[in-house]
């Protein structure tokens, strides 16, 4: 089975260029209680159980399949809240997908998971996802695929190639890493060539399996109102098969689909950018944009933003924070009609972070919603969860620059001001150096309904330097403590970005 785009996004620490604990004195929100379920209270002692099913949707059938956990670290933690040390219960995943740790107390557990920790009183754990294509083989070698075609409308500056494969769910832009993209006025293709190994989700394409390569013209159009956009327009479509690390080609020709459709937003860009001091004082803009596409239903619950690749209609207009007032943006589509049609809108920020006099790292936030596009086109579009406020490491505002926290800190935060929390999930990022540049890596993950954690032992290390990453999110309907890797709709996101601390 492929490796599952959850374990692999989320369970591995990530490195590179950015995207995209309260003490029991201290004050809380009243609706939200406090971690003060000290675990003192052992006269009840349970099991921790979970299940791992990921259900694959294909064009070609689902498939439900349990992910192997045997080889993912299971413990148990409780917390004393008059000592403040952790316990530690160990436990073991099963190649049938499933967790168990035996003889835990009854009270709130950080059930850690190779390296994310779920925060939760439950003992019942839903590890499971749903993942757009069939089970199949990723790509990891460098496998090109070079395209000839005729049937281009003639090509624009700012006209972009959209890339995908809806049964094994592979999808990406081709971007200047191609080689022979078209030139402006060009109504053919001649020798483009990318790397199939860069697209997102690379299953290896086999004709057999009912796999179709599709490369879709998304050309540059301007809305009823005078904004300009980015629509489906062309299609592509061919039968491939793929052997990994052997170049293949393509031809054919690109026509336009027959069904066609309509989206306008009423966006409210301002309501997104007021909120950026409030994901660090020192938060930068970088971008604003919508995306329209569609899915099969049963992707509504995937962990993957429900919006991206194949797109139906990309927003992102100019640099401006003003709001907009599309009217009528038109597209064609090659999607299956029952599809349904998702859109989401996101704003996002960066904040940069540096050791000593290395060249900083940009880390890279957003504040995002996702909803059906009909809601988009019903009412105003605007973040529908704000940023935590006042964050803390300790008692100490976390936005400024701590040492001193000791290894055992913990973070805590105030209610966001727009909307009601469901989840929030703190990412803690270890800095360092390499190559005179300053580089993060993600330690942990902690998923919770309260407005604190506790880092657990190991998380925090001497003579190192975090930051912090605070996610307020919206998702009725699915808890994110118990249910990490499944979605709902409507949901939003909003993160907050901490100074740096050191133990």
């Amino acid at each position: 089975m492929r490796k599952s785009l959850i374990f692999m996004g989320l369970f591995l620490g990530m490195t590179g260029v950015g995207c995209a604990g309260l003490d029991e004195a201290e004050a809380l929100d009243s609706s939200v209680s406090a971690d003060t379920t000290s675990q003192v209270t052992r006269a009840l002692i349970t099991n921790v159980t979970g299940t791992s099913q990921v259900t694959f949707v294909a064009m070609s059938g689902n498939e439900t399949k349990p992910y192997d956990q045997s080889a993912t670290s299971v413990v148990a933690y409780t917390r004393d809240s008059t000592t403040g040390e952790f316990t530690a219960y160990p436990g073991t995943g099963s190649a049938d997908g499933t967790i168990s740790v035996p003889s835990v107390p009854s009270g709130r557990i950080y059930l850690k998971l190779g390296s994310r920790y779920l925060v939760s009183t439950g003992r019942s754990f839903d590890l499971g996802s749903m993942e757009w294509g069939r089970d199949g083989t990723f790509v990891s070698l460098s496998t090109p695929v070079t395209v000839s075609a005729t049937g281009l409308s003639p090509w624009q500056s700012e006209d972009f190639l959209d890339m995908y494969s809806l049964n094994p769910g592979a999808f990406g832009y081709i971007n200047g890493s191609a080689t022979g993209l078209p030139q402006v006025g060009a109504t053919s293709l001649s020798g483009l060539t990318f790397d199939y190994a860069n697209m997102l989700n690379p299953v290896l394409l086999d004709s057999s399996k009912g796999d179709l390569l599709s490369l879709a013209q998304m050309r540059l159009k301007t809305s009823a109102n005078g904004v300009t956009y980015r629509a489906m327009h062309k299609v592509l479509l061919a039968s491939v098969t793929q052997v990994e690390g052997q170049p293949v080609s393509v031809s054919g020709t690109f026509t336009q689909p027959a069904s066609t459709g309509t989206f306008a937003v009423d966006w409210r860009r301002s309501a997104f950018e007021a909120m950026r001091t409030q994901v660090n004082p020192d938060a930068a803009s970088t971008y604003s944009e919508i995306w329209m596409s569609a899915r099969p239903a049963a992707l509504s619950s995937a962990l993957a933003s429900i919006s991206g690749p194949p797109l139906l209609v990309k927003l992102n207009p100019d640099s401006q924070r003003t709001d907009l007032v599309t009217g009528d943006m038109a597209y064609n589509n090659p999607l299956p009609a029952s599809w349904q049609k998702v859109a989401l809108a996101a704003a996002g920020f960066t904040k940069s972070y540096a050791l000593g006099t290395a060249t900083p790292y940009t880390m890279s936030v957003d504040l995002r919603v996702d909803q059906e596009a009909s809601a988009f086109a019903a009412a105003p579009v605007q973040p529908i969860i704000g940023p935590v406020q006042a964050p803390k490491v300790n008692t100490r505002g976390a936005f400024q620059n701590l040492t001193g926290v000791g290894t055992n800190a913990s973070l805590s935060w105030s209610k966001p001001l727009v909307g009601t929390a469901t989840n929030y999930v703190v990412n803690i990022y270890r800095l360092g150096v390499s190559n005179g540049r300053t580089t993060a890596t993600r330690v942990t993950s902690l998923h919770t309904d309260l407005q604190s954690v506790y880092l657990p032992p190991g998380v925090l290390q001497t003579g190192q330097t975090y930051f912090a990453e605070i996610q307020s999110w919206y998702q009725p309907g699915s808890d994110l403590a118990t249910s990490p890797y499944m979605r709902s709709l409507p949901r939003g996101r909003a993160s907050v970005l901490t100074g740096m601390f050191s133990p």
